[in-house]
């Protein structure tokens, strides 16, 4: 699950002349690349879940497969072999004479003891239902006592649990893994490059408060000074790495953006390496010769939508769902904040991603005023002296992208409406605790190239990112046969079909998907972005970069 976050739009940057000195390492190390980083939740496998803590993770440690830039497809990396006869028993071999950072073996205990840790249920943490499929989750994942019981309302009080590991998986030998899934799964080794299934060394689970500071990983990038959620650190590159895709370049430094995350001002001076401007300074940038050759652009799958609250009135109501959408100017939006920046969104599957595309939302996703009208007034109207109340965090362009939402519904059906700004930590909880009164932004990026992953894990019963609501025993049956699929390509034409059991019920109005598109310095080349690891609007391969010392 990675929950996506945009940084604010501060009209201070936009005095900048474009033809400043941005290329100019100014006091930067000659082999250390500078990065901008927003507020990380985890760095510890398993706890983070979001764009901004995975962007460090997956550099900093290493899992059994790493997804191909270009194509998105699953290449062996930490595993020798990922094999199955029946799609539900799973044989994984992993490379022999891998270690961590502290020369700890990469071996079958090491993942196996980081995915016991993530599947174990009162450990609460965000990644736990990518586990939901083995055998055994049922017996570390009771339910838990009622809320008035709780001793932390934001960590649910288990019962008793007699055990602490997945009966699924076994160690057959140090180099071997055996899984098995309660029901066959295709996609299972699609999978296997997210954050949910990167190894844990020893020591990092003996003191995980130390290993939040100073991660332990097995990646091409290792922290010699611990990291800091206010300042950020340095990660150099490890030169024990035995693994396929080794860094050129000696450092990549993470500079802390917590207010705004806006760091155009420090790429214009050479702080930074890597930027994507923000609204203010779009125009500019995107029409400055100087720049033209340093910018990157392309596909990006992450997607931003109109969540509903429909746990409360009026939006309990399809028609009210539906109706809001088509009063939705997708392009006009766009045009606020740049149009190579995002792309009207049609369906929940960008189309960038495997089963993708599908056009899902239909008519349902067109600006259609009169239509939206008609619909609302079906649905008995909007109720009288409501306002409608739209929460967002209040990072990135989202408070300009959403007031340009509002604005307009506010036109196409004359409601009166207000934004409901709210820090992205206090955002997240009040979605994922039902306490938001109205349509909400909600952004999703891929874990790996699947549709699925777009569906079962944000709607599904049950599902761990499944802030709507929105409960469907048709939804859920579409998911299940899809699981159950005896091929890859079976399984995407059955979530396909999930897909378009979630645009009847509506949860959610798919507004934009992303574009990759931004800029970097003169000294530094070979700026790739690869779409199923990057967060919004981008973010460079750290493996791939070339710094010109």
């Amino acid at each position: 699950m990675r929950h996506t976050k945009l940084a604010v739009a501060t009209a201070a940057a936009a005095v900048l002349a474009l033809t400043a000195c941005a290329g100019d390492p100014g006091d930067a190390e000659d082999g250390t690349l500078n990065m901008q980083i927003g507020q990380v939740v985890s760095l510890v496998p398993g706890g983070s879940g979001e764009s901004e803590g995975f962007r460090i993770i997956k550099n900093v440690y290493e899992g059994l497969v790493y997804y191909d830039a270009e194509t998105g497809e699953p290449e062996n990396l930490v595993a020798e072999a990922i094999a199955s006869e029946d799609n539900q028993n799973w044989t994984i071999t992993l490379k022999d004479g891998l270690t961590f950072h502290n020369g700890e073996p990469v071996n079958a205990d090491a993942f196996i003891r980081s995915w016991n840790r993530t599947a174990y249920g009162p450990n609460a943490l965000r990644l736990n239902y990518f586990f939901s499929t083995f055998q055994g989750y049922e017996e570390l994942n009771p339910e838990p006592l009622p809320e008035d019981q709780w001793a932390d309302p934001e960590v649910p009080e288990f019962p008793e649990i007699e055990t602490e590991a997945l009966s699924g998986v076994t160690a057959v030998d140090d180099l071997t893994i055996r899984v098995e899934l309660k029901a066959p799964f295709a996609a299972f080794a699609t999978m296997l490059g997210y954050e949910a299934f990167f190894p844990l060394a020893q020591e990092c689970l003996d003191d995980l408060d130390a290993c939040e500071k100073l991660p332990i990983g097995n990646g091409p990038f290792k922290f010699e000074e611990p990291y800091s959620i206010e300042n950020g650190g340095t990660a150099v590159a490890w030169d024990e790495y035995r693994g396929e895709r080794a860094p050129s370049i000696d450092a990549v430094k993470w500079h802390v953006y917590l207010e705004g995350n806006d760091c155009w001002a420090d790429f214009m001076t050479g702080d930074i390496d890597v930027c994507r401007p923000t609204a203010a300074d779009y125009e500019q940038a995107v029409n400055d010769p100087e720049l033209a050759e340093r910018r990157i652009t392309g596909p990006d799958p992450s997607l931003t939508v109109l969540g509903y609250p429909m746990y409360r009135e009026p939006y309990d109501n399809v028609d009210i769902r539906r109706a809001l959408s088509m009063a939705i100017d997708r392009e006009g939006v766009i045009n606020v904040v740049g149009p190579d920046r995002l792309a009207p969104a049609d369906g929940w599957v960008p189309a960038s991603i495997l089963g993708g595309g599908t056009g899902a939302c239909g008519e349902y996703c067109a600006y259609d005023p009169e239509g939206a009208r008609a619909l609302l007034a079906e649905a008995g109207g909007w109720p009288e002296g409501q306002k409608l109340e739209i929460w967002v965090n209040d990072a990135s362009d989202n408070l300009a992208i959403f007031r340009a939402i509002g604005d307009s519904i506010s036109e196409s059906l004359d409601i009166e409406y207000e934004l409901v700004p709210m820090e992205w930590a206090d955002f997240l909880v009040a979605r994922e605790g039902h306490k938001v009164e109205g349509p909400f932004r909600s952004g999703w990026g891929p874990d790996y190239n699947l549709n699925e992953n777009y569906l079962e894990p944000v709607y599904g019963g049950g599902a761990a990112a499944n802030d709507y609501g929105f409960e469907s025993d048709e939804y859920d049956d579409k998911i299940a046969e899809a699981g159950a699929a005896a091929s890859l390509d079976e399984a995407v034409a059955f979530y396909a079909e999930a897909e378009a059991a979630l645009a009847d019920e509506f949860p959610s109005a798919p507004l934009f998907e992303g574009k990759v598109n931004f800029f970097h310095t003169e000294r530094v080349d070979n700026v790739i972005v690869n779409p199923i690891y990057a967060g919004p609007g981008g973010d460079a391969e750290l493996r791939d970069i070339v710094i010109d010392k």
